[in-house]
């Protein structure tokens, strides 16, 4: 069934069909990138500020984890030297990020009988909060051991992406390992 139109009407439609505006695809290629472009860029944008979030998270991981197995595979008796050149290999893990924006805290954590964890020594750096000397511990059931050692590292990066429009903000990474030394039942180290 066909519907019936005025003929001015469908003489206009009729032109209008074989014009070269209908014909032609390359306005509405420009106009529909126009229209898509924004949503591609945040797109992208968002996408390099996520892939930069979670490459960080991912070094703050490794950079805690090497700081504490080099801890738990030294000597008896670790210096502030000793310790501070074991920071030193935890900046360069997160390199190409920022490295001053790492702050680490090394501690000694020793049990007495009744494995209650308390901190037998620590080590600060970049700003780091330094836990006193005989303080509190959490320590999980499973690594409790009466008269027992482990070495902890806290870590933290401050990050904020550098371009902020899909990621606003500066988000706190942080990391956590506990780790018993290698080498004999106890470490002794430098107290900040």
């Amino acid at each position: 069934m066909q519907i019936a139109l005025p003929n001015r009407l469908a003489a206009i439609l009729t032109r209008l069909h074989r014009s070269r505006f209908l014909q032609s695809a390359s306005g509405l290629a420009a106009l529909e990138f126009a229209l898509i472009l924004p949503m591609m860029l945040t797109l992208y944008i968002g996408g390099v500020e996520v892939n930069d979030a979670v490459s960080i998270k991912r070094k703050l991981n490794h950079a805690t984890a090497a700081m504490a197995d080099l801890v738990a595979q030294s000597s008896q008796n670790l210096s502030a030297a000793s310790v501070a050149d074991i920071f030193g290999a935890g900046k360069s893990i997160v390199e190409p990020y920022e490295k001053a924006l790492l702050k680490a805290t090394v501690i000694g954590v020793s049990m007495d009988a009744n494995k209650k964890a308390t901190v037998a020594w620590a080590q600060a750096f970049n700003g780091a909060t330094c836990p006193a000397k005989g303080g509190t511990v959490s320590v999980p059931a499973n690594l409790a051991v009466a008269n027992g050692f482990l070495v902890m590292v806290d870590a933290s990066y401050a990050f904020t992406p550098k371009i902020g429009y899909v990621l606003t903000g500066t988000f706190d990474m942080k990391d956590s390992i506990l780790q018993q030394p290698r080498l004999g039942k106890a470490i002794t180290g430098p107290t900040c």
